[in-house]
């Protein structure tokens, strides 16, 4: 009885070891509310367009749900993987249809010491400068969002985002400082060129300080406007993407200052600007959100959903300036939910304003 009991024991001891060693943790959000906008022609991205009805949808950073896993493999060395689904509460349906995995897909392998390798679909490393300076999280009416990309689009038609088909490196966290590089392969397309990417970031108590490179190789030699329907917009050879972000936060607010730049267009002659101010603040039992941004186009952009799409959508026109305000508050009744009013406002060349609110619940798990 005393050495079944003892086996026991140590059959035990040992699950609880392995149990610690290996996890899997699932993980998402949900962001759902009503938004109306005033149908003005100006570019407003996040927003609704020119429709003026009332809408139900997902007014967030994208609602999902996510799988994640981690497991120690001894020796400071450990793999992990991730894979994420995106989709529209209010229909329930995959967001966009065509991609099951938007939000990403990739397995990892790690070493404490030497940074981690990662193979699959992963946000761009120009990406994660972006994100960290739009004070609306990349998601919302109000957003900066692939505005802050100066007009630099993949062959995909979506915005430079993630990478698909993609080998990326990561370096360790050294004093606060961080780099991250990567390809997205092309694997013999005739309409994407090969995708580099490199980001070098800075982070210690309240100081972020970011700055980003991408640059197409082996793309179509022509990328100006798309043509037809039926052709996706991507960029040439040698199309680019710089940009840089920084804030400080000083407890009572965090200032923020973004800036871009885009070559692209035929023969990358165009060049586009882009630049924001943003502040987030903490008021009450909530956090204020702002962010003013100009567009500053030399090249017209257009995109299709894809090869087979069957309408193109332009995002900017060569000589339009484009400006936008955006104004928030999340009103938090958790650590995991909140409560969030934005509004914005967009203005841009030969367009009338287009204006939007929103009125919404997010809840993280």
């Amino acid at each position: 009885m005393k050495k079944s009991l003892l086996a026991l024991a140590v059959l035990s001891a040992f699950a609880g070891l392995a149990s610690a060693q290996s996890s899997v943790t699932i993980y998402g959000q949900i962001d759902e509310g009503v938004a109306k906008g005033n149908g003005g022609t100006a570019a407003n991205n996040g927003a609704l367009g020119t429709s003026e009805a009332w809408q139900v949808r997902d007014g967030g950073p994208g609602s999902r749900l996510g799988f994640r896993g981690n497991e120690d493999l001894g020796g400071g060395l450990s793999a992990q993987f991730l894979i994420e689904h995106r989709f529209s509460p209010d229909t329930g349906n995959s967001n966009p249809a065509a991609t099951f995995w938007q939000g990403g897909s990739y397995v990892q392998l790690t070493s404490a010491q030497a940074g981690s390798v990662y193979f699959g679909r992963w946000y761009a490393p120009t990406f994660w400068i972006t994100l960290k300076t739009d004070p609306f999280g990349f998601g919302g009416i109000s957003q900066v969002g692939a505005k802050g990309f100066a007009g630099f689009f993949t062959a995909t038609g979506v915005g430079q985002v993630r990478q698909s088909n993609a080998v990326g490196y990561k370096t360790p966290n050294w004093g606060g400082f961080t780099a991250n590089l990567s390809v997205g392969l092309s694997e013999g397309s005739a309409t994407a060129g090969r995708d580099d990417a490199f980001n070098a970031e800075y982070t210690s108590g309240p100081i972020y300080v970011g700055v980003g490179y991408e640059k197409i190789t082996h793309g179509p030699a022509s990328n100006s406007l798309v043509t037809s329907a039926a052709t996706a917009f991507n960029n040439g050879d040698g199309a680019s993407l710089v940009n840089f972000g920084a804030a400080y936060d000083f407890n009572v607010v965090r200032p923020i200052v973004y800036v871009a730049r885009s070559k692209n267009g035929l023969n990358n002659a165009q060049t586009n600007k882009y630049w924001h101010l943003g502040l987030t603040a903490p008021i009450g039992p909530g956090r204020l959100k702002a962010v003013y941004g100009r567009l500053d186009p030399e090249g017209s952009v257009a995109v299709a959903s894809g090869v087979t799409a069957t309408s193109v959508t332009t995002l900017q026109t060569a000589g339009q300036k484009q400006t936008k305000l955006g104004l928030g508050y999340d009103y938090f009744l958790s650590k995991r939910t909140r409560v969030y009013l934005d509004y914005s406002t967009a203005k841009e060349d030969n367009r009338t304003n287009n204006s939007a609110y929103a009125l919404g619940v997010r809840h993280e798990f």
